[in-house]
């Protein structure tokens, strides 16, 4: 066979080698696209969905698949200071919202407070050094509701006023 006979094969060859690769790739254990599903584990081995950040909640995680309602949600941002009630729709159960809180907060220099459980419904109490951060999570149907309620953090002593945690909407 000569070298004009075997260019089409070669060069086919060219273009579907690194296309294989990339499947394989893609195949791989641990290797996921942020939104197909969990890409951690907790300290039990319990996968957890991959965070996400919205420009409104900066430094606060997300699960991914989880879709802003804007009608439901503000934000109000001064300086280094920021007020926001926003609320997420998403299909995580609200047992792995929860878990992927538990998990991905102190990454974000949030400390986990009381968690409460109500009738379904989850509240869970983070802080860090300036804020603190309440996370409401309830089933809403066949989807999850998740409101998250940031804000300054209250210190005793301080000139700010106490800001009363509000119930979810």
């Amino acid at each position: 066979m000569n070298a004009i006979g075997m260019w089409p094969r070669r060069g086919l060859a060219l273009v579907l080698a690194p296309l294989g690769l990339a499947l394989v790739g893609l195949s791989a254990p641990g290797c996921q696209d942020a939104g197909s599903g969990p890409v951690a584990t907790t300290a039990d081995q319990t996968p957890v969905v991959a965070p996400v950040e919205h420009p409104l909640l900066r430094g606060i995680p997300i699960p991914a698949g989880f879709r802003l309602v804007q009608e439901r949600s503000r934000a109000r941002h001064h300086g280094s200071t920021r007020d926001a009630q926003c609320e997420f729709q998403g299909t995580l159960s609200p047992s792995e919202v929860v878990r992927f809180y538990e998990h991905y907060m102190p990454a974000a220099r949030y400390r986990l407070g009381p968690k409460i459980f109500v009738r379904g419904e989850y509240t869970l109490r983070f802080e860090s050094d300036a804020e603190e951060c309440n996370v409401f999570v309830k089933p809403k149907g066949s989807r999850t509701t998740l409101i998250i309620d940031v804000g300054p953090l209250w210190k005793e002593g301080s000139d700010r006023a106490l800001r009363p945690t509000p119930p979810p909407p």
